[in-house]
């Protein structure tokens, strides 16, 4: 009876032995699961956030930066994708409304009150801040985070590198010019297509005029005086995008003595002048010049050609995209016998085309002369 006990109790004791091993070993291999399950799970997400920051990098990468030379000779580092950007020149804001309908633009130099035709054609151009010249504020611009700045001056370019924001020049003062300054644009925002298709539409008006004109003499091209505000004695020399359109349409620059922009002459000059044409960019100026006695003897005032320079999008006359216009519209003018264009025609055709606007009529009516749109 006691060996039979003792037997049992060994019997016992085995299985105890046995249970307890196989625990353990069923723990051990628990432990082993779960902490290749955690380890996995470690590495995966380590290769995740390997991956998320491969991606960023790759992102920060694709987005990168190249190095492009403005128009004024300035090796100019900017983002390979410009996202927001801010424009500084007023003229230059009709060439982005053209090429990516402003849809980048976060700051600006034009308001509604001095384009409104940019606004009215462009409602995109109500999202950016209106800030340069007299209203700069470097503060506002940086806190809209663009990644450049588009001007036609360097005025700027300090204060903009010291924050790290690229400044692009963009300024131009012929038609060889012109197409680089916006095909550089259109470069750097990503719409070369547009702008190819602007300058070779460009190109085109220019050959057609250059062949109309070519038997003209040097006496056949009437004098045009134009000033953007001609009654204020502010008129537009040489070296200027206005002595470039005067010449390119049949004319010659009755101010060519004077160099560059809206410069200051005398009453007694443009007497001296006598021009045939006047053109004046300011449209109230018309009748107070054909009225006032100071002017009468000149022959433009004789003849009744004075005249308010169309206005639409940007003033055709002074280096924004419309230039493609006011060619037609002074080659008609001063050559009305080897130029029958349908101007008005001309100006819907352009709006569809380059702006992504349909103009009425009416609408092409007001803009030749250089009335603001009827809002509704």
């Amino acid at each position: 009876m006691k060996r039979n006990g003792r037997i049992f109790l060994l019997i016992a004791a085995a299985a105890m032995l046995f249970a307890s091993a196989c625990g353990k070993s069923g723990g051990e291999s628990g432990d082993k699961t779960s902490a290749a399950g955690t380890e996995k799970a470690g590495d995966a997400a380590s290769e995740k956030s390997s991956e998320n920051g491969a991606g960023s990098t790759a992102a920060e990468s694709e987005k990168g930066s190249r190095t492009v030379t403005d128009m004024a000779g300035n090796q100019v580092t900017v983002p390979e994708k410009i996202e927001r950007y801010a424009d500084a020149w007023y003229a230059h804001n009709e060439v982005i409304c053209m090429l990516d309908q402003a849809k980048g633009l976060v700051a600006t130099s034009q308001t509604k009150k001095k384009g409104p035709w940019m606004y009215y054609v462009q409602p995109n151009m109500n999202n950016a801040l209106s800030t340069f010249g007299d209203q700069f504020n470097l503060e506002e611009l940086v806190a809209k985070k663009p990644d450049l700045v588009f001007d036609s001056k360097e005025d700027y370019r300090e204060q903009l590198n010291a924050v790290g924001i690229p400044l692009v020049n963009v300024m131009f003062k012929n038609y060889d010019e012109m197409k680089r300054s916006v095909s550089l644009t259109g470069e750097i925002l990503g719409e070369e297509q547009m702008a190819s298709d602007y300058c070779a539409y460009l190109d085109g008006v220019l050959a057609e005029l250059k062949e109309k004109l070519s038997s003209l003499s040097e006496e056949q091209k009437p004098k045009v005086l134009h000033g953007n505000s001609v009654y204020s004695f502010s008129v537009d020399g040489s070296d200027t995008i206005i002595d470039a359109w005067i010449s390119a349409a049949g004319g010659r620059n009755a101010a060519s003595s004077v160099k560059g922009n809206m410069q200051t002459v005398t009453l007694e000059q443009i007497l001296e002048w006598d021009p045939d044409y006047i053109i004046t960019g300011t449209s109230d100026e018309v009748e107070k010049i054909r009225k006032d006695p100071n002017w009468s003897g000149l022959r433009a005032v004789q003849e009744g050609k004075v005249y308010a320079n169309p206005k639409g999008v940007f003033s055709w006359d002074r280096y924004g995209v419309e230039e493609a216009l006011q060619l037609q519209w002074a080659a008609s003018l001063l050559h009305p016998d080897l130029f029958q264009t349908d101007i008005k025609a001309k100006i819907r055709e352009f709006y569809q085309k380059f702006l992504n606007f349909e103009l009425t009529e009416e609408q092409a009516e007001l803009i030749l002369q250089a009335k603001p749109p009827e809002e509704n």
